[in-house]
This record gives structure tokens, sequence and C-alpha cells, in this order.
């Protein structure tokens, strides 16, 4: 019987062709398939026409008069330089760690990826990316950081892309100026600067090495937050750029043994410039909006960064001083729970309700006792201790057990302690008074130095430019230089009795001034009296000008006349003025009878270099007062250093020192304003809230802190020297205008003022005053302030970018 069955080698083969027709089906299929998807994925993939002219982001910079940085402002830190202008070493530590063959692969490196792949198949995970350099930057600039199979895929059709657009080198260039690295820098330059407070070409290649390791991932190899395992990473580079051929073994050598010295914790606003660039940055806000903070501006201010340090360094001197005369005030506050001194973080969150103030630090209580002293933990919770023998006598009596509840010092209070230059600590106090400091060229008007208050993080209220508060004394000046202009010179008379000046009537108390101290002479000189402060000479002085006369003249000097309505309180400053505005007006009589216009920003540019924005060479001027009168009340004011209330300020050594103290009313105020050597600077103590600041005055708590700045600010600068005036005459050696030398004088009915030179007595006549301003004319003079400032430079910006 024949067999029907089919052969079995026929069978096989036709299933081989089945299988082998079906899987290139499949092959073809799939492939036309991927290839269809990467289609649409390519279709999909962003536009990268604009990193032709890649424009990052950057922050905007404020700068002292000399270009040293003061404050950054944005989200990033960022600075764009080109890759001609990124040095060799820089570049070849990266590509040694993240890209070696960077300049020899195409867009992706399959052999390093194939690698990477088989490397996390093994791990069981993500242990290698693989990715190039154009990979990363297709994925720093258009991608997430997710690692999916998908966004991978987009990265390496980014990567070709990219490649078949820009250069090698452009592409370098983009990911060194984008890549993070670590406490908000954003690129190689930032970095530069953050760490290490250096330029790109600045940096050695060991530190080249330790900016390279930080790509990867910014926060384990922060040299900042994790020295060690920052300093592995870097030796490693090192060593992959000797093998690869960019250092010798010399070279390898130095840098592997350079000792990196990292910059101290990068601050983006100097702690001593916080209030005054706080100013310029409003102004330049105001014009740009929130994109000044990612324009590239470069702001320059007037501001001298060496003077603005010694200003807030004498107010912070000097406000702790002022608390300290008050004695122990107590703890600022309790930790109810006992505390681990050795515990860092629990000390750490422990005190995180308390910042420390620059070197006040604050601290909690360990141990306290009247004979020891005190024990306290420091934020990071090393011990420190106070001795007794250095606490005052109202700091023992907090350590004992009677003390006042809300004044004991026990175990768990928070107190505040400072170290001094002997490396020993002292209990200190946040001081509850705030303070201002103004300094500006009384020629230019530039604001040399401007400081708001004790710390910025603790009270951004800016009490140089904002407080309107009563002058005091150092309103007294003006009420002279009036005077001159109404025939009463240094040597005249002026009683100084206590008398009724006005009497009570309905809704008013009577009023009669008195001298601090209750101190009545009798008939004095005005000279002597402003230099000894004599509140009732200032009174009769006023009335004898006229009220009015006074308060108009006044307004030359920009007091704001709503501010300081006419009557003859305003005689003893009972009127309000801010610390700058009153800068503003010493300065006039500092440089000869001119008011200037403040000035805080000189220039504003983009980062590229293109000016926006430049202050005029000549700063606006208005003649106020006549030189006469200026060189006048400087003698006068001279006189207040030499012989009167200010005699302290003699021991600085400069002849040419002229300034008032000045004390308001209840002692809620304490000034002193005064010049030297072209610099106007006004000094302002108070409470935010207007009370008494007790037994002091402005000699005491403001003359002290004027002092020790001026002693830094005009320490480089000679003394102003000044020539008499020709229409000024010398009469019982003392000035009078020359036209009084003609037996002409005004015609004064006052019994409380006397000549002291022999006149014949006649109408008070214009003509007499005919080099002195117009009082009607005053509100012409009305200074420009900062608002004004930032007005100006706003047209000026508008103006350019129109």
């Amino acid at each position: 019987m024949t067999n029907s069955s089919v052969p079995v080698p026929s069978r096989l083969r036709r299933t081989v062709k089945f299988i082998a027709g079906t899987t290139i089906g499949l092959c073809i299929g799939g492939s036309l398939g991927a290839a269809y998807s990467i289609h649409q994925l390519w279709q999909k993939l962003p536009a990268i026409d604009h990193l032709a002219s890649y424009d990052p982001m950057l922050p905007m910079r404020i700068y002292d008069r000399d270009g040293n940085l003061m404050a950054e402002y944005g989200e990033e830190r960022r600075e764009f330089v080109p890759i001609t202008r990124i040095p060799k070493k820089v570049q070849q530590a990266l590509l040694a760690i993240e890209d070696a063959d960077y300049y020899e692969h195409g867009a992706v490196d399959f052999t390093g990826l194939a690698r990477a792949v088989v490397s996390n198949v093994v791990a069981g995970g993500h242990a290698q990316g693989g990715s190039t350099i154009t990979m990363q930057v297709a994925r720093v600039f258009f991608l997430s950081r997710e690692k999916t199979y998908n966004r991978k895929i987009m990265e390496i059709l980014l990567a070709y892309k990219l490649e078949s657009t820009y250069s090698k080198d452009k592409i370098l260039e983009l990911y060194m100026n984008q890549v993070y690295l670590g406490e908000r820098a954003y690129g190689f330059a930032a970095a530069a600067s953050v760490y290490f407070d250096k330029t790109l070409d600045q940096l050695s290649v060991a530190e080249a090495a330790m900016l390279a390791g930080l790509p990867k991932a910014p926060s384990a190899y922060n040299p900042v937050a994790n020295r060690e395992r920052a300093t592995q990473r870097q030796q490693y580079i090192l060593k992959r750029m000797r093998d690869m051929g960019y250092l010798d073994e010399q070279a390898y050598q130095v840098a592997r043994a350079e000792e990196l010295v990292l910059r101290p914790q990068y601050k983006s606003i100097v702690p001593a410039a916080a209030y005054a660039v706080e100013q310029a940055r409003k102004m330049v806000v105001e014009q740009y909006g929130d994109d000044a903070y990612s324009l590239g501006l470069d702001v320059v201010t007037t501001i001298s960064k060496p003077e603005q340090i010694a200003a807030t360094a004498a107010l912070r001197t000097g406000l702790m001083n002022a608390q300290d005369r008050r004695g122990y005030a107590g703890p600022e506050g309790r930790i109810p729970h006992p505390v681990d001194a050795g515990d860092a973080a629990a000390m750490r969150t422990a005190l995180r309700p308390w910042r420390d103030s620059g070197d006040l630090r604050a601290a909690i209580v360990v141990e306290a006792s009247p004979s020891a002293g005190i024990a306290a933990a420091l934020r990071d919770g090393s011990v420190i201790r106070i001795p007794a023998k250095k606490l005052e006598t109202s700091e023992i009596a907090a350590l004992k057990n009677d003390a006042p509840a809300r004044k004991r010092i026990e175990p768990g209070a928070v107190i505040r302690v400072m170290q001094d230059a002997d490396k020993s600590w002292r209990l200190m106090q946040l001081p509850q008074m705030e303070g201002a400091l103004v300094s500006l060229d009384a020629t230019s008007g530039e604001i040399l130095a401007l400081t708001g208050g004790f710390d910025f993080n603790f009270n951004k209220f800016d009490h140089a430019v904002q407080a309107n508060r009563q002058p005091g004394s150092t309103f007294k000046p003006f009420v002279f230089s009036a005077a001159l202009e109404k025939g009463y010179f240094p040597g005249t008379l002026i009683d100084d009795t206590q008398r009724l000046v006005t009497p009570a009537a309905k809704g008013r108390k009577a009023w009669s001034p008195r001298n601090y101290g209750g101190n009545y002479e009798g008939f004095i000189s005005a000279r002597r009296a402003l230099a000894r402060s004599k509140n009732v000479v200032a009174v009769n002085l006023m009335e004898a000008a006229g009220t009015d006369y006074v308060q108009q003249f006044a307004t030359r000097f920009g007091f704001v006349s709503e501010l300081n309505p006419p009557g003859l309180p305003l005689a003893l400053g009972a009127g309000a003025i801010t610390p700058l505005q009153l800068t503003q007006a010493y300065a006039v009589f500092a440089n000869g009878g001119e008011l200037v216009e403040p000035r805080l920003i000189s220039k504003v540019s983009e980062r590229g270099g293109k000016i926006l924005y430049e202050a005029e060479t000549e700063s606006s001027r208005l003649r106020v007062i006549s030189e006469r009168n200026a060189y006048v009340m400087h003698s006068m004011l001279r006189d207040v250093v030499q012989h009167g209330t200010a005699r302290r300020a003699v021991s600085l050594g400069r002849e040419d020192i002229a300034g008032k103290t000045g004390t308001s009313n209840d002692a809620r105020d304490a000034w002193f304003a005064g010049y030297s050597s072209g610099i106007a600077s006004v000094v302002w103590i108070g409470y935010d809230q207007p009370r008494s600041l007790g037994n002091a005055t402005g000699g005491v708590l403001a003359l002290p802190v004027w002092m020790e700045y001026m002693k830094a600010a005009i320490a480089s600068r000679p003394e102003s020297e000044r020539e008499m005036p020709t229409d000024l005459a010398l009469v019982d050696n003392d000035f009078v205008y020359q036209e009084y030398l003609e037996k002409t004088c005004v015609d004064d009915r006052h019994t409380f003022i006397q000549s002291r030179f022999e006149c014949t007595r006649v109408a008070d006549k214009p003509e007499l005053n005919n080099d002195a301003p117009d009082p009607s004319a005053a509100s012409d003079a009305v200074p420009i302030t900062l608002s004004q400032e930032r007005d100006k430079i706003m047209k000026f910006f508008m103006e350019r970018t129109e």
C-alpha cells in the first residue's frame, strides 16, 4: 500500500518559510511603524532657532560708585559668557567628566548609550545616563528631568536636530551657560562667582574641576554643603584630565594638592547696604516692572561701599549703646521645653523665631547665676560663657531669683550675645529704638551712604527717606539764616530771659519756652545763643524776623511748608522733615548757598554695555541763600563745634567741622546734622512710635554716631577752605553785611533785641537785601526728593526707549 503522507522535510520547510516571512513582515511593519512614529515625533519637536541668539534671564545687579557689587535681584544667578571667553581648562574639566569624546562622536554616542542600557539592566534601575553634552542641552532647554524611555527618545531626536543646526562649540556654549550648578547659580560664570568669588579666567585648574563635578548632582557635590564628597569627585576629574592629556604630571600634582578656599556664604545683598540698594531697586522696578529682574540690568549708584559700611556699623553701634544706657530690658523670649545644647538640629529649630542680626546672635541660656555668670548655647549647638565680671549691674540683677519675671535670665531664656575683638563674649540687646544716617557730597548731591535702620531684615521701613520727624534744635540755624536777611547778625544781642510768649486763649494753653537745663543768661549774642542752643533766643529771633518770613525762608532748604506751618514753636523744630531732606538742607551751608539735587543712581545699562540712563554730569543746583549768608552761618555752626553743644567733635581734628545738635520736644528725637570736607551728614535716633528717649540729647546719642562715621568718610579728603565774601564786614570782630556800615539798620522796636553797633534806625528796606532770593519764590526752591528722582529717571528711560 502506497504512503500518501507529506514528507517531513517539506513540511518543515514550509513552516520555516512561514515564520521567516512573518518575522520579516513584522520587522518591516515595525520599522515602518517606528519610522512613522519617529517622523511624527520629529514633527512635534520644538523650534530651536531661537538658541542662535540665546538670551537667558539675567539678574539685576546694583553696584557702588567704584564697581563693587552690592546687590543682585532675580530668581537665577547667571552671567552669560561666549565660548571664546570660557578658558580651555574649564571646558576640558567639564568634558573630562561629562563627555570625553564630545568632538569625535555625533549627536548620540551609541557606544556609551549601549553601555548605559546594559548597566541599567544589570542594576535593575537607572544607574547610568549615557547622555552626550548635546543630549543634555536638549534636556536642559526643552525637556523635564523625568527618567522615561519616551523622554529619552525625544532627547535623542532633539540632539540630532541641534547638531544639524548648530556647531559643537555653540552647543557647548549653551550648555555651560545654562546648566544648574547649585546655590541658585546657572552656568559656570555664575558658579565661579558664587563658590570662589572669581571670574572664569581667574579660576585655577583645581577650582574648574570642582565646578565640573556639579552638573551631575548639584546638591550631592555642592562643596558648601558636602565638602568631602565634592572633593572626591574633583580629584577624580583631575585624574581624568591627566589621563586624557589635558594636564601633564606636574600640573596634575599641583592641582591635586591645591587647598580650595570657598567664598564666605554668598549673600544676594551686602547687609550694610540693604536700605540704599532697596531705594535703587524701587526706582528701576518702577520703570521696568518685574522684567527688571531678568533683563540683565547693571545699576551703578553713587554709594561708596566703604563709607556705607562705616555708616551702618556706626549706626548699629550707636543704637546698641543707646539701648545699653537704659539698662537690661530682659530676654527676648523663653523656650518652654529643655533643648539639648549638643543637638545642633534641635537648637536651630528652637531658635528659628529669633534670627541673628549680623554679629548680634541669638542664644538659649543653659546655666545662669549671679556669681558664675551665663552659659548659653548658640544656633550651631556650641556653648559660650559670659563671666559675671563682664556683666553690668542691671544684667547681674536679672540673674537673681527675685528679678521681675520679664527680666529674669534663667535656663531656657533667649538672649543676645556678641563676640568682642578678643574673642570673649558679652550680653547684648536688640535696640528697641531705630535710627538713620544719610551722607551726601555737598557739591554734587551724590548720596555716599544711606542707612535707614538697625537691620533691614527686622524693619524694612526706611527711616532715612520715609520718616518725617521733628528736627528739634537742628532747625535753629534756618531761623538764624533768615534773620540775617532781616538785619540781625551774629553780634546782635537777644534777651535770653524766660517770658510768656503766647498767653492762654480758648482752646490754647499759654506757652513760655524754656532752655534745656533751665539756664538763662540775659542779653547774649546770637552767635553764643546758637552755640549753646538757647531756645528762648531762637523764639525771640523768629518773632523779630517774622514767623511767616522764617517759615517761607526754610522752604528754600527743602522744608515742606505743610509739615512746617508758621508759628513760634517752629523755631524749636516743631515741624517735620526726613533725615535725607535735612542732610540736603545742611549741604546748603556746606557748599556756599546752593540747594543740590540728591542723587542715588548714576547709570543704568544692559549687561552687554548699552546705556539706558546716565545722570547729568552737573547735578541740578539752585542758589537759595547768598554766599555771604552761607559764610556767616558756617562760622556760627563751627562755633557750635568749637565752643558749644557739639564740642566733642573737636576730637576729629578738623577745623572745618560745623553742625548742630538737635533734641525734639520731650526728647522724642535725637539729631546731629553737620558737615566737613565737603560731606554733609545727618544722624537721627528715635522710636518708631514717638516717645521719650529719656535723659538723652542729640549730643549724647546722635553726635557719637556722626563722629564715628565721619572719621572714616573724611579721612582721605582735605579740609574745606573758604574766603570771606567782599560784601561782608567786621564790626566788633563779628560779621555784618557791608551796607550796614552806612549806619543804616533795621527799624526794630522789640525790647528783646539790641544792636551792638551804632546806626540810624530806618524802615526795613527790601533793597538792602537785594542779593537774597525773594521769599515769595521760596516754593520754587523745594528740593528734588528720591521719589522725584525716580520720576526723573523714569522720564529719561522713556525718552531713550520710546
